[in-house]
């Protein structure tokens, strides 16, 4: 969609954001996607990327991962069409969580592994790291499948190891440990 004035552009993006403002973020939702279809200059589409990953991240907060979900995975888009590595990996782990908490394992250990080799690809061994360790939990906690869950625990230890995460390669190895054990820890 191209708008005919900057006006008509930048209303849904600030009536979207205001609502967001006020904690309505279910009435936030169609104005900031209609936002995100129209094709303006990269500073209002990363705005809009912006407002749509803080809606997303509302909508979590408040259990709602369907919604957090579609605006998670639109704030992707934009943020891929941009070229922000950075942030388009910060929607794609977030949109693997919603995948999750709908209890979509499968497709959430898709995102994860597509996250993680874009983060390696990228050096940020912290969100490969992260997604690594989501990976085992949901292996560990929820599937029950450990022997599968040893690898990705083992990677998630060592990679917070090397970003100084201690806490959260305590964390892995707590999965890794669980894994290998086969749940009788």
């Amino acid at each position: 969609m191209v708008p005919q004035n900057r006006s008509e552009e930048e209303a849904p993006l600030g009536l979207g954001t205001s609502l967001t403002d006020k904690g309505r973020l279910h009435d936030a939702i169609e104005p900031l996607l209609r936002a995100a279809a129209i094709s303006g200059p990269a500073a209002q589409r990363r705005a809009t990327a912006m407002a749509l990953l803080r809606l997303g991240f509302g909508l979590s907060e408040r259990q709602d991962f369907a919604h957090a979900l579609r605006v998670d995975l639109r704030a992707a888009a934009i943020f891929t069409e941009l070229g922000d590595v950075e942030q388009e990996l910060q929607c794609r782990i977030l949109t693997g969580v919603c995948e999750w908490q709908l209890k979509a394992y499968e497709s959430a250990i898709q995102i994860f592994e597509a996250s993680a080799a874009k983060a390696l690809s990228a050096g940020k061994t912290a969100v490969q790291a992260l997604a690594m360790l989501s990976i085992s939990c949901i292996l560990v906690d929820h599937l029950r499948q450990y022997q599968r869950a040893v690898p990705y625990a083992t990677k998630a230890a060592r990679l917070f190891r090397l970003t100084g995460n201690y806490e959260q390669a305590a964390h892995a190895l707590r999965h890794l440990n669980e894994a290998r054990h086969g749940g009788n820890t």
